[in-house]
């Protein structure tokens, strides 16, 4: 008998294509973040954080089972190792730690929830690790505890809306076009749809 939390063959395969896509537009962003650090400082750069956390969310809204978080953003982090980045230490510390945090707020409601205040709330929870972890190790100690909060307000927004309701909309819209379908988001939504046209009927 197959365990229901056990990722299976096609779920591997989706979560890793997924990941790798990422990993790739992770690099990119790491470029235009420097940019946007460079002219808006630590606070402009702390709304674009969100991104980073999006493998994670959009995998795990999709497949829905525990570990997909975790393992999506280590699979995302390797491969933006493998396409140029040159702190392969420190993406794979960021990768993990996100993808805990992400993976955190999941198990807070036992894998059952991932209606779009959960998924908030697990970008909330990647990007509050995400300033954690750079926080010591980039030293942002150097800065005032004003810029600090109010960078730490930026990557929370950023982890909410950017991370969690833009990876709702990702998945939401690939599911519209069938290729979900055999996922549990897929079969969610077919039967939300079942129940809905249930109702117009009576």
């Amino acid at each position: 008998m197959k365990s229901p939390t056990k990722l299976n063959l096609r779920e591997i395969v989706v979560m890793a294509s997924i990941s790798v896509v990422f990993g790739v537009l992770y690099l990119g962003w790491i470029f235009l973040g420097q940019i946007v650090q460079g002219v808006t400082g630590p606070v402009g750069h702390g709304l674009m954080t969100g991104f980073w956390i999006m493998a994670s969310i959009v995998c795990a809204y999709i497949i829905r089972k525990p570990g997909v978080a975790l393992i999506a953003e280590m699979i995302a982090a390797g491969t933006e190792i493998l396409v140029g980045s040159v702190s392969a230490g420190s993406v794979l510390i960021l990768g993990f730690t996100q993808g805990l945090g992400a993976e955190l707020a999941l198990a807070l409601f036992l894998y059952r929830s991932y209606r779009l205040p959960v998924l908030m709330l697990s970008g909330m929870f990647g990007t509050l690790a995400n300033f954690i972890t750079i926080y010591f190790m980039y030293g942002y100690s150097q800065y005032s505890s004003v810029i600090t909060g109010a960078m730490l307000g930026a990557m929370l927004l950023s982890g909410a809306f950017l991370a969690g309701w833009g990876s709702k909309a990702i998945a939401d819209s690939l599911s519209r076009t069938g290729v979900l379908d055999n996922f549990t988001l897929g079969k969610v939504r077919r039967q939300q749809r079942m129940e809905k046209n249930a109702l117009s009927q009576d």
